[in-house]
């Protein structure tokens, strides 16, 4: 039986990727790999790191808010100011896919759409930026994203004109890991989410792995793009960390 893995966020660094699962000694056709998004923007390489993730036979991403605006672009609502706004790091990967044949852009677009807010493999709760202000316990969390993809959420803001509060927290909302940073000392708090199962996210650029248990929280993202800064695998059964050279 494989191992159970998440990696934190990979924005387009496709060698970076690859150092980390040999570090793993990732093995594709036994080990399941789970992550927290945002596979595009900021680094050289999204086709090749795209097509790479479609490739893996047991590869279950959630949302994060740069898939999004990559997302949207495909679906022709882009792109997007935002997404192009130099601090996203948007316009490496429309440069790249603007030209890409049209096959493959629909392939991707439908990959995207399929993918959820969030996954809960064993004892563990997988999501891009933290739990949502509406949501205090994870049983209400997990009724309330029940079902709920990246297509559906999208098709949502087409009528009502934006994302609803829940997928914007879910995907941007910073708030709760930095009051987990801060121990709760920070002056807008969220209360700990109510949960007996650890939350797994990324979309915080940290130096280290960051895990508070009163906040129930763990943060893998470890500035992939940044020149020091590394992919980083965690094992979900051993706890063990795995990062890129």
């Amino acid at each position: 039986m494989g191992r159970t893995l998440v990696a934190g966020d990979v924005h387009a660094m496709y060698d970076r990727l690859r150092s980390a699962l040999s570090a793993a000694d990732f093995n594709p056709d036994a080990d399941t790999l789970y992550a927290v998004g945002d596979f595009c923007d900021r680094g050289p390489e999204p086709l090749k790191t795209l097509e790479f993730l479609m490739s893996l036979p047991h590869f279950h991403p959630v949302v994060g808010n740069h898939d999004i605006w990559l997302y949207e672009y495909l679906c022709g609502k882009g792109p997007a100011p935002i997404w192009l706004d130099p601090r996203n790091g948007g316009l490496a990967t429309y440069n790249v896919i603007k030209d890409a044949p049209a096959e493959q852009k629909e392939k991707i677009r439908n990959w995207y759409g399929s993918f959820p807010f969030l996954r809960t493999p064993g004892n563990h709760i997988i999501l891009h930026a933290g739990p949502p202000e509406c949501a205090c316990d994870s049983n209400a969390l997990l009724a309330m994203t029940d079902g709920l993809t990246l297509e559906k959420a999208f098709q949502q803001k087409c009528l009502t004109g934006t994302y609803t509060p829940l997928v914007h927290d879910i995907v941007w909302d910073r708030k709760y890991i930095r009051t987990a940073m801060s121990g709760g000392e920070q002056e807008d708090a969220r209360q700990p989410f109510r949960t007996d199962m650890t939350l797994v996210c990324g979309h915080t650029p940290l130096d280290a792995v960051f895990s508070s248990y009163p906040y129930h929280i763990t943060c893998i993202d470890t500035g992939s793009y940044e020149p020091t800064g590394h992919i980083t695998l965690l094992d979900l059964d051993s706890h063990r960390l795995y990062q890129s050279a």
